[in-house]
């Protein structure tokens, strides 16, 4: 049996990526500091493979209860939900720190996954 977890990357979290590394790269016209940014979200996610769990939920209720978990890439927060059922890893959300982020989770009803 394997220790490695299934990544999924929510449709989303896709968008969330996308948009900040187009955000980046045209409107900030710096595309070496978006494909560094990508690089480093890839690696991220990519950790969460292995021993997710190291990473502790969130403070925050409901996500708490919910087992939201997040890490932290530059001034990025990666939101993921761990499912042991099916050793997978589900990534949620990737969200600019200086944001509300209780506001930006209740906004994706993140409760409710």
């Amino acid at each position: 049996m394997s220790d490695e977890y299934k990544l999924i990357i929510l449709p989303e979290a896709q968008k969330d990526i996308r948009d900040i590394i187009i955000y980046i790269a045209k409107e900030l016209a710096a595309p070496q500091a978006a494909l560094n940014l990508q690089d480093a979200f890839e690696k991220e996610i990519n950790s969460l493979k292995f021993k997710p769990k190291r990473i502790k939920t969130v403070d925050e209720q409901p996500w708490k209860d919910a087992g939201i978990r997040k890490t932290r890439v530059k001034k990025y927060y990666i939101y993921f939900l761990v499912d042991d059922d099916e050793m997978s890893v589900k990534v949620n959300a990737v969200i600019y720190v200086g944001r509300d982020q209780t506001k930006q989770m209740t906004e994706r009803k993140m409760d409710e996954l």
